[in-house]
């Protein structure tokens, strides 16, 4: 099967979006399909895309979005080498990862070649456009992503959500198109100790020493205000009154680093924070494996990967139970799911650090919860829904030839 991915976001480009596109790319290779990435170019691309060499990856030129640096959009004046590449792949199948411009493309001409046409709706972008243009009133902005959002997902064949709190707020828009949960899974192999990591633990040992001697909280992710890290510093801040031993690991980048630098200067916890910066997917796994807890805040995320991927690693979790991160959980498997309360949080993490027996525990049901989560599953879910539009648009042409 030719299967195509469309969007406006990929590597270097940093996001869940481009690991959901990763994860799905490399398991129906490995069933056997071909699958083919329409993304835009980045001035980094070209160093990128030397040293991963991904096949059947094609760039388009695109434009930074004046109130976002680290995102781009491809021109709409790519359309015409966009469907001179879609009519060289010949795909069966266009899966659509995005709402804007690509979108638009790809499903005009999934429409004008009877082509199946799936969509993912990946965020929720109801929830983050305020942060990204704080000067548009909020109800006002809410209103008009759920415009845009309806607007979009009926020009599908069918609708792909990572959660079912995804799918009701989807309803809500009155999208008439059917919704189908289906999340991005996890390789677990990606996340289990080898040489690799053995190695790699070693250095960064040796580049932050302190880390031998203390408690480690690990977070992972975009450093944006709607990742809610600053509650993460008032937690460290509130441990750092009753124990010497914590330090939080804050692996990432994003517009909101030097604002919580600051913060975690005025709260008084500088010495008990480490800003690591963009680390490559890679390496990531040994700061899971590394860390005592996982520990994340955010309250608007689609689906909450980084959850389970530190459970993938026997990492327990306390985690905020709003959005995709409360399904993923499902409760407290494999660590705590708590309220958005500062002294809760606080507590579950006291408790698995001072509970040997209770930390064990912990950590063998994150290794057991994450068997549902697994890619494997999910890509075959995917496949599936795939064959089945694919023969509904078969019968459907044939019908209209009889005609």
């Amino acid at each position: 099967m030719n299967i195509v991915f469309a969007c406006d976001q990929y590597w270097p480009s940093i996001s869940g979006v481009c690991v959901s596109l990763d994860a799905f790319r490399k398991q129906f290779t490995k069933m056997g399909h071909n699958v083919f990435l329409l993304v835009p170019d980045y001035p980094e691309a070209a160093g990128y895309d030397s040293k991963t060499k991904i096949e059947n990856l094609y760039r388009f030129r695109s434009y930074k979005l004046s109130f976002n640096d680290e995102n781009r959009l491809v021109y709409k004046r790519e359309k015409k080498n966009i469907f001179k590449t879609l009519d060289t792949i010949k795909p069966d199948i266009i899966h659509v990862h995005t709402e804007f411009t690509m979108n638009k493309i790809a499903t005009s001409y999934a429409k004008k070649h009877s082509i199946p046409i799936v969509m993912t709706a990946h965020t929720n972008w109801e929830e983050l456009i305020h942060h990204y243009i704080p000067i548009i009133p909020l109800t006002m902005a809410r209103l008009y992503c759920r415009y845009i959002m309806k607007k979009r997902y009926n020009k599908s064949d069918t609708v792909i959500v990572p959660t079912s709190l995804m799918e009701v707020l989807l309803d809500l828009y009155f999208v008439e198109k059917p919704i189908r949960v289906i999340p991005t899974g996890i390789e677990k192999e990606d996340f289990m100790q080898d040489e690799s990591s053995k190695r790699y633990k070693k250095l960064l040992l040796k580049q932050y020493p302190i880390l031998q001697e203390k408690k480690i909280l690990f977070t992972a992710g975009r450093l944006g205000k709607e990742k809610n890290i600053e509650f993460l510093i008032d937690v460290v801040q509130i441990l750092t009154q009753k124990r010497s031993d914590i330090i939080l690991v804050i692996s990432g980048n994003g517009p909101a680093r030097k604002e919580l630098e600051e913060y975690a200067e005025k709260m008084g916890v500088k010495e008990n924070i480490i800003f690591t910066g963009f680390i490559e997917r890679q390496y990531l796994k040994t700061y899971y494996l590394l860390a005592d807890v996982f520990v994340f805040a955010s309250k608007v995320e689609s689906q909450g990967m980084v959850a389970l991927e530190s459970m993938a690693c026997g990492t327990p979790v306390v985690a905020i139970g709003k959005m995709g991160t409360r399904e993923v959980m499902g409760g407290d498997f494999g660590g705590y799911m708590v309220d958005d309360e500062l002294d809760i949080f606080v507590d579950k993490v006291e408790l698995l650090l001072n509970n040997p027996e209770l930390y064990i525990a912990k950590s063998q049901e994150a290794l057991k919860h994450i068997e549902k989560w697994t890619i494997d599953l999910q890509a075959e879910r995917m496949i599936t829904l795939y064959h089945k539009l694919i023969l509904k648009n078969k019968t459907l042409t044939e019908r209209k030839c009889c005609c």
